[in-house]
Order: C-alpha cells, then structure tokens, then sequence
C-alpha cells in the first residue's frame, strides 16, 4: 500500500510539474518541483501519519517579485485550507493576493500536508488561478497562472501555524502566451483554524 501510495503521490505530483511540451519551466519551478518531490518521497519513505486539521484560514503579508526585482511590491494574501482529503493525502485550498501596485490574483488547487515531529510541517502545493496586473507587473495574456509554492510552518498546540511560504507564478506559456516572466512571493503566514 506504502509504495502505491508512493508512486500514486509522486507521478501526480511529476505530472502537475511538467506541464505540456510547450511550457518551458523556469529555474524557480523546477526548484519548488524539486524540493516538493523530495518533501513527498521523504514524507512517504518515513510513513509518516497525515494529520487530521481542522479548516483553517492562512493570513500572508511580504514581497512581490523579490527574485527577478524587475517589479517589487508589498503583497498580501489569504487562503482557506479545507481539511477534507481529495486524494491520498492532498487536500482542496483556494486563495487570493494583492500587492501595494494593485495586482491581484485568485486560485484554486490541491496541497499535501507533511509533518516533521510534533510542531513543523512542510506543504508543497500546486494551484491554476487568474492574475491581473494593476499597477504592476505583467505576467502574460490570457492572465491563466500556475502557482508552484512551499510553506515551511511550526504548529502550535492549538493548530495555529506560524511560518514562512514561498511560491511562483507563471504561465509556461501552457495556452500560447508570447510572455512569460513569472514571479515570486515570499511571505510570512498566520493560519488560524475554524472549529
């Protein structure tokens, strides 16, 4: 069961980073395609138990396109994390995000929640949102984002998260668009549980 679930997880998660032929995945994603596959198989190879959590919201505040500085903004953001499992593992969430260039973007996808002893989880996550660039930068036209992150949290008695995220957005030119800069986000998060 221990190695279906292996090569179920892993090749969904191969697939999601792939994209179709025509993407051409940036350094930043292939890092977060990287690390999130070592996080799945590192969590998969120790058997380690997938926590119940409750629903929770997950409040962001930190840097637009820090990486590639070619437009650096203040962003915020805001998730909800649905506890119910999809898949083996990876649960439903959906999210939105301005910056002080009034950008804005909304999405939707799937997060696998690891734990790393009693207090540190890990969660890589895979979402396809829209994007608009206000003031700021532009990521493309059509605006159809993927969305690539980590989040790197500590996990308080009461299901509170304190942590740091990590994500990129970009379109891969998936649906032929002739530019595709990308971007980043790093940020801290508050996640607050709904009992």
């Amino acid at each position: 069961m221990a190695m279906l679930r292996f090569v179920t997880t892993y090749g969904a998660i191969a697939l999601l980073t792939a994209g179709s032929g025509s993407a051409r995945a940036d350094a930043e994603v292939q890092g977060i395609a990287i690390a999130s596959g070592v996080v799945v198989v590192a969590s998969i190879l120790a058997n380690a138990p997938q926590r119940e959590e409750p629903d929770s919201i997950a409040f962001e505040a930190g840097r637009f396109d820090p990486i590639k500085n070619d437009k650096q903004a203040t962003a915020f953001g805001v998730e909800y994390h649905l506890d119910k499992f999809v898949w083996w593992g990876l649960r439903p969430f959906v999210g939105a995000g301005f910056t002080s260039d009034r950008s804005a973007w909304g999405y939707g996808g799937i997060r696998y929640a690891t734990e790393w002893g009693e207090h540190i989880g890990i969660t890589p996550s895979f979402a396809i949102g829209g994007y608009s660039k206000g003031n700021g930068k532009d990521l493309g036209h059509p605006p159809v984002l993927g969305r690539f992150g980590l989040d790197l949290e500590y996990r308080f008695n009461n299901d509170a998260r304190i942590g740091a995220a990590y994500y990129h957005m970009s379109n891969g030119k998936v649906l032929h668009q002739t530019n595709n800069p990308g971007t980043e986000v790093i940020g801290l998060t508050f996640s607050i549980p709904i009992r």
